[in-house]
C-alpha cells in the first residue's frame, strides 16, 4: 500500500478538525430550535425521562425522534452541561459521515476518488451551514447514505458475505442503520431508503436480487432497534401517534400542520441553491450531465454505482420538490452528490491533457466568486459612507415574511451591516476573489489536486469567518447574555415572560435553567404541550400580564422592539425599568 493510505485519511480528519471541530465552543446557543433542541437535553438529564422529550421545565415536546437527544444527553452527563458539550454528537457524526463517504468513493473509484469525494463533503458550504444549529440532519444524513453503502455491496458488487449462522453481517447492519436513521428523524429514515432501492430496482429489472437482503430477518432486527421507543413514548402519551406520526410527518410534509411554523422555499430556488450548498465543488457540476449513464443496465461496476447515485439523488429532490420544502432537508442527497463530485475531479486529475470543460466549470465559478467578493467590499464601502449606526442590530432591515425559511434572516443584511462587520467580510472576500482564481490557474497547468486542494483550503477560512459572523451576531439571534442577567438579578418566586413566542427568548430557558411564561405566545413551539390538562399554566394574556406587573410580584420581561412597541401602544401608562438590554432585545423589570 503506498503512502496515500494514511495521508489522505489524516488530510481529511484535519479538514474536520479545522472546520467542524473548532465551531463547536462558539458562538452561544442561539435562540429557538438550536436552544429548544439543548433544552431539551437538559431536561432529559435533569429528569431522567429518555422517553418523553420536555421544554421549558416540564412542558411535553413530542415532535422529535430521540436519538440526538440520547446522544447529547450523554455527552453532558460525561463532560457536563457546556454548549460544546451538547454539540459534541453532531461533530462525531460529520467526521462518521466523512469517513463513509470516503470509504464508499474508495471501495468504487479508487483511493484518490475516495479521497476527493471526503474532500467534497467535507469542505462544502452546505455540510458546514446545516450543522451549525443543533439539528439531526447529520445523523440521518450518516445513517441513510451507510444503509444504501450496505445495499451496493450486497446488491450491487455482490460479494460472498460474512454470516452469523444464517443472517448475513451486511444485511443486518442495513436494518440497523435504517432503525437508526428512523430514531434520528422519524419515518423519512425508512422512506427515503425504501424508495431508492424501490426505483432503483425498478429500473433496474433486477426484482430477484432482493431476496439478498434478507428481509424477513431484517424487519426482526429493524423492530428490535426502532420499535422500543415508539411502543414507550406511546404508553408514556396517548397521543403520541396520532400527533408523531400524522401531525409530524403527514400533515407536516403536505404544509397542513397547525400551527404552521416552517415554510417551503420555491421549486426552482430549491433546486438551484445545490449550487450554494455544493459550493465550490458545484464548479464540476457539468461532469455529473457527462458521466450520467447511457444504459439502465451497465456493465462495469462504476457505471452501475453511478446510475444508484444518480437514483439517490432523483428520489430526495422530487419527494421534497412535491412537499414542504426547506433548505437543510435535502442533506442527505450530499454524500451521493460529494461521490459523483469525487469520482469527477479524479477523471480530471487522471487525464494526461487538460479537458476544455473542466477548465470552463472552474472558470465560470472563479469569474462568480470574484464578482460576489468585489460586490461584497463595495456594498460594505458603500455602507461606510451612508450609515453611521452604532450598534449591529440596528442595521438589520425586517422581512418577517422570510422568517420562516431556515435562512430567511439572511434577508435583513443590508450594507450598513455589511460595513459594521466590515473586516470579516473583506477578509471573506479576499478568500472568495483569490481561492479559486488560484485554482484556476492551477488547473490550466493541469495541476488539479493542488487545486482541489487550494478550494479545501479556502473553504477551511470562509467557514472560519462565517463562525465569526455568527458570533458577532450572538446577541441579535440568542440572548444569553440577557440570560446571565436574569441569574445575576434573580429571587425565588421571581418570574420570566417572553413578550411573544417563547422560541423568540427560548434561550433564556436554557441558560438560566427556569421555567419561562410567553405572553400572547399561543401558537409557538409550546402550543400543543400547553393543551395537556396537567401542564402548568404558563400563557399569560396582557390583561393578566398587567395585573401581576402591578401586584409586586418581581418579573422579568424580555422583549424586542416591535413587540414592545405595538404593546405599548395599546396600554400608554405602562410603567417599565430596563434592567438590560442587547441585540434589540431588553429586560423590563417591576421593581
Amino acid at each position: 500500500m503506498g503512502p496515500s493510505r494514511f495521508v489522505y485519511p489524516i488530510v481529511l480528519i484535519a479538514l474536520w478538525a479545522a472546520i467542524f471541530a473548532a465551531a463547536i465552543t462558539r458562538p452561544a446557543l442561539l435562540d429557538d430550535a438550536d436552544s429548544i433542541h439543548a433544552e431539551a437535553v437538559r431536561e432529559m438529564v435533569q429528569s431522567g425521562d429518555w422517553v418523553t422529550l420536555r421544554i421549558d421545565n416540564g412542558i411535553r415536546y413530542l415532535e422529535k425522534a430521540p436519538l440526538m437527544y440520547w446522544l447529547a444527553a450523554l455527552s453532558v452527563s460525561a463532560f457536563g452541561l457546556h454548549d460544546w458539550a451538547i454539540r459534541l454528537p453532531a461533530s462525531i457524526f460529520s467526521l462518521l459521515l466523512i469517513f463513509l463517504v470516503f470509504r464508499f468513493g474508495t471501495r468504487f473509484w479508487g483511493e484518490k476518488g475516495g479521497f476527493y469525494s471526503g474532500i467534497v463533503i467535507s469542505a462544502c458550504l452546505g455540510h458546514y451551514a446545516f450543522t451549525r444549529i443543533f439539528l439531526p440532519d447529520v445523523m440521518v444524513t450518516f445513517f441513510i447514505p451507510l444503509c444504501l453503502y450496505l445495499y451496493t455491496l450486497i446488491i450491487i458488487e455482490g460479494i460472498e458475505p460474512k454470516r452469523i449462522g444464517p443472517i448475513d453481517l451486511r444485511c443486518a447492519g442495513f436494518f440497523i442503520s435504517a432503525a437508526l436513521a428512523v430514531l434520528s428523524k422519524g419515518l423519512i429514515g425508512l422512506i427515503f431508503t425504501g424508495a431508492i432501492i424501490f426505483f432503483h430496482i425498478l429500473v433496474t429489472g433486477n426484482w430477484k436480487t432482493l431476496r439478498r437482503l434478507q428481509i424477513g430477518y431484517g424487519i426482526v432486527i429493524f423492530l428490535i432497534v426502532a420499535a422500543p421507543w415508539h411502543v414507550a413514548a406511546a404508553l408514556a402519551n396517548s397521543d403520541f401517534l396520532w400527533f408523531y406520526f400524522i401531525r409530524e410527518h403527514v400533515l407536516r410534509y403536505l404544509g397542513m400542520r397547525y400551527p404552521r411554523d416552517s415554510g417551503s422555499v420555491p421549486r426552482l430556488l430549491f433546486w438551484g441553491l445545490h449550487l450554494l450548498w455544493l459550493f465550490p465543488w458545484s464548479a464540476f457540476i457539468w461532469r455529473l450531465v457527462r458521466n450520467f449513464p447511457r444504459s439502465i443496465h451497465p456493465q462495469e461496476m462504476p457505471e452501475r454505482v453511478t446510475l444508484f447515485l444518480f437514483i439517490w439523488i432523483g428520489v430526495i429532490l422530487a419527494f421534497f420538490t412535491f412537499g414542504a420544502s426547506l433548505e437543510y432537508y435535502t442533506f442527505p442527497t450530499f454524500a451521493a452528490f460529494a461521490l459523483l463530485f469525487g469520482k469527477a475531479m479524479s477523471d480530471l486529475d487522471t487525464r494526461q491533457t487538460t479537458p476544455k470543460g473542466g477548465l470552463i466549470g472552474l472558470g465560470v465559478m472563479a469569474a462568480l466568486s470574484l464578482s460576489t467578493g468585489v460586490s461584497m467590499i463595495a456594498l460594505a464601502w458603500w455602507g461606510n459612507h451612508t450609515a453611521q449606526l452604532k450598534t449591529l442590530s440596528s442595521t438589520l432591515s425586517t422581512h418577517p415574511e422570510h422568517y420562516d425559511l431556515a435562512f430567511g434572516h439572511m434577508t435583513d443584511l443590508t450594507s450598513a451591516t455589511l460595513s459594521h462587520l466590515a473586516p470579516l467580510v473583506y477578509k471573506t472576500a479576499a478568500l472568495l476573489i483569490a481561492g479559486p482564481s488560484i485554482a484556476f490557474v492551477f488547473a490550466i497547468r493541469n495541476r488539479w489536486m493542488a487545486s482541489f486542494l487550494l478550494l479545501a483550503a479556502m473553504m477551511v477560512g470562509v467557514c472560519h469567518l462565517c463562525n465569526d459572523g455568527l458570533c458577532a451576531f450572538e446577541p441579535v439571534m440568542g440572548s444569553r447574555n440577557l440570560a446571565e442577567v436574569i441569574n445575576e438579578n434573580y429571587r425565588p418566586g421571581d418570574k420570566i415572560v417572553i413578550n411573544d413566542f417563547y422560541e423568540k427568548g427560548s434561550t433564556l430557558n436554557y441558560y438560566t435553567g427556569r421555567q419561562v411564561y410567553v405572553l400572547n405566545g399561543g401558537v409557538g413551539v409550546l402550543w400543543y404541550g400547553l393543551q395537556d390538562k396537567t401542564a402548568p399554566k404558563l400563557w399569560l394574556t396582557e390583561d393578566g400580564l398587567l395585573k401581576e406587573w402591578e401586584s409586586g410580584e418581581r418579573i422579568f420581561l424580555f422583549t424586542e422592539e416591535q413587540p414592545l412597541e405595538s404593546f405599548l401602544g395599546r396600554h400608554h401608562d405602562f410603567k417599565y425599568r430596563i434592567l438590560a438590554e442587547n441585540g434589540g432585545k431588553k429586560i423590563l423589570i417591576n421593581w
